[in-house]
């Protein structure tokens, strides 16, 4: 390389090797031109749904957890949006990838999931806060079809908005018919519990906790009364034994009937009073049950005016809706491949393969062409230089090259020319 330290001693080597620079760069450029010409362009359109917020706060909507159920709602839709069902229903409708017969349906909904893409919009003066909701919603989509990109764009779109719609008034019906099965199954084992509870009173309506008392106080007076009894009953025999048909004798025999009778109640009263506290328990559980299931059923009514609150904000349309602000466009100008960048690479290294093949036949060729490189090789300076003086022959030849060489150039240029004239500007 030492043969070359000047500009000069450069470019006298690019004039004596023309005719290959100049080929060498010609070809390169048409390789990097057909190269560039067969890339296929891709277009990229987009459509923004805004999110207005609700004029009405649902009643089961804090301020607290309004951007969480916002955001997971977003993500639902997004997720139902780009479901595979969804994806296959849009490439059968536009008849998407029918240029690859051999692309099976799978690997159909894969492209088009690399090709379209949502993504929220959030004002990113506040996008350090976890807690901002998205105002809005873009959907793009890069396909090699331009119309096609901004149909397939608009499709998801209306896709958004119907799984929007769809969606809360799925819910907004799916909550109040829960909540009306719920009230429906609680009320009636409220009823079954009350007349369980009535039935059980019946059952043991002696030995309830509010009767027990009284039982006591009546165990005490039947008590005394027998104890009376027993008294006449004494008092009337005065230590003999009448004759049972004798009037004393039928006065003593009703007395003992009136004693009997009185233990018999008092012996009812006692069981009463024993089994008293194991209907207690029963009975207190039974009315904690009674308690919770009420408790259960007013809290349920209450989600249930909720619920019918919910579906009439819906019905209304007053609740968090989806609006489209732009609607996809047919795209102009490619966003891919980035031609002219590639194409002015392709040049640049097509002049460098150029230069490159030059040097190689240069470098085979030892010639030493002028003093500076006849001192350089021989450490000694020359005792005479003797300018090159060329014949009419050799000077012709000399102009033939550079004509060839221009010849080249000339030809590069045109049939550039014409293969931009007949596929297409390079564009971006």
């Amino acid at each position: 390389m030492d043969r070359f330290q000047s500009l000069g001693e450069v470019l006298g080597m690019l004039r004596r090797r023309v005719v290959l620079w100049a080929g060498v760069a010609a070809i390169g450029v048409l390789i990097s031109l057909f190269y560039t010409l067969s890339l296929p362009r891709i277009y990229e359109t987009a459509a923004v749904i805004q999110i207005e917020q609700p004029s009405i706060e649902e009643a089961t909507a804090g301020t607290g957890n309004l951007n969480a159920a916002t955001l997971q709602k977003l993500q639902i839709i997004e997720q139902r949006v780009m479901a595979r069902d969804n994806l296959l229903d849009i490439i059968t409708k536009y008849n998407l990838f029918a240029d690859d017969p051999s692309m099976t349906e799978s690997m159909k909904v894969y492209q088009l999931r690399l090709a379209a893409r949502v993504q929220q919009i959030t004002d990113p003066s506040l996008a350090w806060r976890p807690d901002v909701s998205p105002t809005a919603l873009m959907i793009s989509v890069r396909l090699g079809d331009p119309e096609m990109a901004a149909n397939v764009a608009n499709e998801l779109v209306t896709n958004v908005l119907d799984q929007n719609a769809r969606r809360r008034a799925e819910r907004a019906r799916e909550t109040l018919e829960f909540f009306n099965s719920e009230e429906k199954r609680v009320r009636e084992a409220i009823v079954a519990l009350e007349d369980r509870i009535a039935k059980f009173k019946r059952e043991h309506a002696a030995s309830l906790p509010e009767q027990v008392e009284e039982n006591r106080r009546e165990l005490n007076r039947i008590r005394d009364i027998v104890l009376d009894l027993e008294r006449q009953i004494v008092g009337q025999r005065e230590g003999i034994t009448p004759d049972i048909n004798s009037p004393m004798g039928q006065r003593i025999l009703r007395l003992q009937e009136q004693r009997d009778l009185y233990r018999e109640r008092a012996d009812e009263i006692q069981a009463a009073l024993t089994a008293a506290p194991e209907v207690e328990l029963i009975y207190n559980a039974l009315h904690r049950q009674l308690r919770q299931l009420t408790e259960q059923y007013q809290a349920i009514t209450a989600n249930r005016s909720d619920a019918e609150l919910n579906q009439m904000i819906e019905a209304s349309h007053q609740a968090e809706s989806f609006a489209v602000l732009e609607r996809a466009v047919v795209p102009e100008i490619p966003v891919a491949p980035r031609r002219k960048r590639i194409m002015g690479i392709g040049v640049l290294l097509s002049l460098l393969a150029a230069t490159a093949a030059a040097l190689v036949v240069e470098l085979r060729n030892p010639v030493i062409w002028t003093a500076a490189q006849f001192e350089r090789q021989l450490q000694s300076p020359p005792v005479v230089s003797i300018p090159v003086v060329e014949l009419p022959a050799e000077r012709l030849r000399r102009r033939a090259r550079r004509v060839v060489g221009a010849a080249v150039f000339v030809s590069v240029f045109v049939l550039v020319v014409l293969v931009i004239l007949t596929r297409g500007r390079i564009g971006a």
